[in-house]
């Protein structure tokens, strides 16, 4: 544990603001922001005479990464520091010989037409740029911020700092193939990065390769966690972490050590990435041969719509979404895209946890053949948040598939087959779990399944996932509480162990918090667009607040006044209500000494 009041006052920033390295470190985050800017206007403002403009830049690019190379070097030289960070330096000095190697003026080196191919007329000297840029911003300092702001508001402050700079992005001319207005654009980042997946204009049609490029990465960044992906970046390319920062990325990942977090981190990273890839090639062969137009147009549908659904997305490259004729059928990619969104829904600590329990399993399995080793049982390798997120998870599902089947027989199912409902069903009872996708009319939906997409919009995913809602373990803790009460018992207990008070006044605020702020935003699109009926607002609002996505063909007829009110939605919704309260505070964590006397309030 970290101390939490002393070590604050112990660390002195001046002593380091003027060294060599703290001067090497701004030059290098200067040049990489020059060219990040530089980059933005190469790739997304060009204008039609390309050809002599990329000329003029690329002589900067050419001059400014040699500069950066040398940097690189002299910081992996002269800065080596403790061992610990060896691996630092190395790729420190390998990326400035990198730079200095291919950027040093090409009087001297001549690498060849193909390289210069790919490198100045593919965008991958602009792409190198970006790359730099967010490297630099991953090893900045962040202990001023620390010092202003708490782990709840710095949380906040990183996605919305991303979802304005996606918005910018999104209006480059060449993001789009027509202009759109601001509110459009700052609305598709924060579906984008909320991973919400409401859409005021059509991402098929609107959008181009860059622009679809941009929601993909935001999709990303804002499944994994913003903090998580700079996290990754800044241990593996900073010499040190601050005492500041160990403890912000402790309480974010809710770990005990630094090097437990940097396991997580990477973990975290690999398994998204595992995960992805695998769905993607799954769902490219079950695609029909040029289904989509092309191989490539088939592989990119694939790769979209993988980390799209792992990361409950919802956004989709075809006008129709899944409903479109060319995939609307296509039962087998139905299945993998909904097992993808259980996947990036079930969270990430649960994801850990599995895998350490198939690892053990797969070890004692080799041991067991070596040594014809008995089994020996591990007690709790399953925790119990695990058990309660997966049986919660499995219960909904069930839950959903089964009401589906039932209630959509004489509508959207009518005249399918039993195999056919029954995907339908799975899908329909997984996606409005922050998913969003659709593979249907969502105006040919029943009224029993419009109010059943709302409760399981409402819940959500689980905790640390991908998805959002009030989650699955804050319902299930309801639920517990509930039958607590019944028996007249004064603590929940589940698997022979005791859940702690705090966790159930948390997932009472949580729910109290969500339902007010969806009325609240219910309310205030009825002021502003009250005439496309009050069942449509409130589905909408739940949508927002849940990240999940889906629509009654409402979201693209709103004003702008009701737009905004949805973003606030997203951003809420995805950031939790928790985090807010943390939020509005600039210190927690200390509680009181005293305690007053006792009162029972009269509630039935």
């Amino acid at each position: 544990m970290f101390p939490k009041n002393n070590y604050f006052q112990k660390i002195d920033l001046k002593s380091d603001s003027l060294s060599l390295r703290s001067i090497i470190n701004w030059i290098l985050f200067s040049f990489t922001l020059g060219l990040f800017i530089l980059a933005i206007q190469d790739v997304g403002f060009s204008n039609s005479d390309r050809t002599s403009m990329f000329q003029i830049h690329n002589r900067y690019f050419q001059i400014s990464y040699s500069i950066i190379g040398a940097l690189y070097v002299i910081r992996a030289i002269f800065f080596k520091g403790n061992t610990s960070a060896k691996k630092v330096y190395i790729t420190q000095l390998v990326i400035g010989l990198f730079l200095i190697l291919f950027f040093f003026p090409s009087s001297l080196f001549n690498f060849g037409d193909t390289f210069e191919y790919y490198l100045y007329q593919t965008s991958g000297i602009q792409m190198l740029a970006f790359f730099l840029f967010f490297l630099e911003l991953s090893r900045m300092e962040i202990n001023l911020l620390v010092k202003v702001l708490n782990p709840a508001q710095l949380f906040m402050v990183s996605f919305a700092f991303i979802i304005f700079a996606g918005a910018m992005f999104l209006m480059m001319p060449m993001s789009t193939t027509i202009p759109i207005s601001f509110t459009d654009a700052l609305f598709t980042s924060t579906s984008a990065v909320c991973v919400t997946g409401l859409t005021v204009v059509d991402t098929a049609t609107r959008y181009t390769f860059l622009g679809k490029f941009i929601i993909l990465a935001l999709i990303q960044i804002g499944g994994i966690g913003v903090m998580t992906i700079t996290s990754f970046f800044g241990i593996f390319f900073k010499e040190k972490s601050s005492l500041r920062e160990q403890s912000m990325l402790r309480d974010y990942l809710s770990e005990d050590s630094f090097d437990a977090i940097l396991k997580s981190l990477m973990k975290v990273v690999l398994i998204t990435l595992l995960i992805e890839a695998i769905g993607a090639a799954l769902v490219y062969l079950s695609l029909e041969k040029n289904a989509l137009g092309s191989v490539s147009d088939n592989l990119k549908f694939s790769i979209f719509h993988s980390v799209s659904a792992f990361c409950n997305a919802g956004f989709s490259t075809l006008t129709d979404n899944l409903y479109d004729v060319r995939v609307r059928t296509n039962y087998n990619v139905h299945f993998w895209i909904a097992n993808l969104i259980v996947l990036g829904g079930i969270g990430f600590p649960v994801l850990l946890n599995l895998y350490q329990y198939c690892k053990s399993q797969v070890k004692w399995l080799m041991d067991y053949f070596q040594t014809r080793r008995s089994y020996i049982h591990r007690v709790n390798m399953i925790t119990l948040n695990s058990k309660i997120v997966m049986f919660a998870t499995f219960l909904l599902l069930v839950f959903g598939t089964l009401s589906f089947m039932f209630f959509e027989s004489e509508y959207t199912q009518q005249g399918m087959d039993t195999k056919a409902r029954l995907v339908m069903s799975y899908f329909q009872s997984v996606t409005p779990r922050t998913a969003g996708y659709n593979t249907f009319s969502m105006l040919a939906l029943s009224t029993p399944s419009i109010l059943i997409m709302i409760f399981l919009m409402w819940i959500g995913a689980s905790p640390v996932s991908t998805g959002g809602g009030i989650k699955t373990s804050t319902f299930a803790l309801a639920i517990l509480n509930a039958f607590r009460i019944m028996r007249g018992k004064n603590h929940i207990e589940v698997h022979r162990y005791e859940i702690h008070e705090y966790s159930v006044n948390k997932a009472f605020a949580i729910i109290t918090i969500s339902i007010f702020t969806i009325i609240l935003g219910s309310f205030g699109l009825f002021i502003f667009d009250g005439k496309h009926g009050m069942l449509k607002i409130i589905f909408e609002c739940f949508s927002a607040f849940g990240t999940v996505g889906l629509s009654l063909d409402l979201t693209p007829k709103l004003t702008d006044p009701s737009k905004y009110i949805l973003i606030m939605l997203m951003y809420v919704g995805r950031m939790g209500s928790i985090t807010l309260l943390l939020s509005l505070v600039k210190g927690f964590g200390n509680s009181s000494l005293y305690r007053y006397p006792k009162e029972n309030l009269i509630i039935t």
